[in-house]
């Protein structure tokens, strides 16, 4: 049974409130009657880390290198003119692009909230200064591992000493502004290699002055390979019976596997997109290469045609019939 609910309604600024025949409509045409609101776009396909759970670490992945350009961003939101929310991320690191803060400040201008991921290993002093006056929402900073060999052999490239010391940047450059933003968050993907590293990973994130840490699972729908260290029920009740943490990082628990109908129910169709480097639009991050499925380019169309074009609405079609793509069996 599909849910008919649409969640992103809700949260629609002054549009009227979907009808049931709007939705009986959706669920048969795959047309999505209300407008994208969020986007996630590649600012580069350059990475210096070749982290154990990314595609980049496959010998055989061979995606060309490039950086997003502060035009073609531009032209991207000028195709979105609905979205409210940006999420700069993608295949490569954010901050190794030249113009990073250039997209961020372009972002901000237009009064998009914008959210951001990275490795945190290009945070100097003057950079996460550049980084606090950009006037970014958020940034979450990537960590898999509590001690420095872990982390080294999941984040290949990367060091926990390094990592510290641009977090360290990242919060105390905040401070001296005097400003409340960006929160700063840490993001680790639990696996069977690292998962009984949750309670120092929090340690480190509330001694770091951190201000939320995301537990999230391995996503294995680029490579099948990694299936068999991803969480399972046994480490999932060892993580779920740790105490709730007392200091001042909030922390979230997002490692239980989705149902079947929640994968149905998933928002990404409903309310956002993934752009990539080249402007092609996808229906989710799980289709962060486009060469693999790709909606429309939007630099050369507006999103609006992209986003109820036949691509899209064959795909939404698929997926609320019940008839889940095999990147949203494994997501």
């Amino acid at each position: 049974m599909i849910n008919h609910e649409f969640p992103v309604a809700a949260d629609l600024r002054g549009d009227a409130a979907p009808s049931a025949l709007d939705l009986d409509e959706a669920l048969r045409s795959g047309r999505n009657p209300w407008p994208v609101r969020a986007l996630q776009i590649e600012t580069t396909s350059i990475c210096n880390f070749r982290c154990a759970s990314c595609p980049l670490a496959m010998p055989e992945y061979d995606r060309p290198e490039k950086h997003l350009t502060l035009d073609r961003f531009e032209r991207i939101l000028d195709a979105f003119p609905t979205v409210e929310k940006i999420e700069l991320q993608g295949i490569g690191e954010v901050f190794l692009n030249p113009c990073a803060m250039e997209l961020i400040r372009a972002a901000k201008r237009r009064k998009l909230s914008v959210h951001t991921f990275s490795n945190a290993s290009v945070f100097s002093p003057a950079v996460a200064r550049e980084l606090v006056a950009s006037g970014i929402d958020a940034v979450n900073l990537s960590m898999d591992g509590a001690d420095e060999a872990t982390f080294r052999a999941l984040r290949k490239g990367g060091t926990l000493a390094r990592y510290k010391e641009c977090v360290t940047n990242v919060v105390e450059a905040r401070k001296a502004a005097g400003s409340r933003t960006p929160s700063v968050g840490m993001m680790s993907v639990l696996s069977k290699r690292n998962y009984r590293q949750a309670p120092a990973m929090i340690e480190i994130a509330e001694a770091l002055g951190m201000d939320t840490l995301i537990f999230t699972k391995l996503n294995s729908s680029a490579n099948r390979d990694l299936e068999s260290i991803g969480l399972g029920a046994d480490e999932r009740a060892w993580l779920d019976a740790l105490p709730p943490h007392p200091g001042r990082v909030v922390v979230i628990r997002a490692y239980t596997p989705w149902t079947r109908q929640e994968r149905i129910d998933c928002a990404w169709p409903r309310s956002m997109a993934y752009v990539t480097v080249d402007g092609d639009v996808t229906p989710c991050c799980n289709y962060f290469d486009a060469r693999e499925l790709n909606l429309g380019n939007a630099i050369e169309k507006p999103g609006a045609q992209i986003w109820n074009d036949e691509a899209y609405r064959a795909f939404r079609k698929r997926l609320w019939s019940g008839d889940l793509p095999d990147k949203c069996q494994r997501c």
